[in-house]
């Protein structure tokens, strides 16, 4: 079903896990998953790259970076603006600035059930 197409790019390197490991270094790859992936959609799906929205996760579910490829039209968990940052805008931000995710600080929603909001409470954050 097109309506809620969800679709993930793995990278095969394994040297990057999240956003925070990119620079400027990994734009020729994520220029090549922007362009090749939207192609591939369309080829295979019909989706029109102008319907799709790709975009990463931070904190990501796992540390293997992953790019994932939705249909506007579908609410994927995870897509919304606290977790899930667009692909074209990380391509922007690493032009601009290499460093641009190791300086910045980013916002990131929690579970209850979360380890990591654990380890956050336990520490008195």
């Amino acid at each position: 079903q097109l309506d809620d197409l969800y679709l993930i790019a793995l990278v095969r390197r394994r040297d990057v896990g999240s956003l925070r490991d990119l620079t400027a270094e990994h734009l020729p790859l994520l220029r090549n998953i922007l362009q090749e992936g939207q192609e591939a959609v369309t080829k295979r799906f019909g989706v029109p790259a102008s319907q799709l929205r790709l975009y990463l996760h931070y904190q990501p579910s796992y540390y293997h970076l992953h790019v994932h490829f939705t249909s506007l039209g579908y609410d994927a968990p995870g897509c919304s603006v606290e977790r899930a940052h667009l692909l074209p805008d990380v391509i922007d931000n690493l032009a601009m600035d290499s460093m641009y995710y190791q300086k910045r600080a980013l916002t990131f929603p929690l579970r209850a059930d979360e380890l990591l909001l654990k380890k956050f409470q336990e520490a008195g954050r």
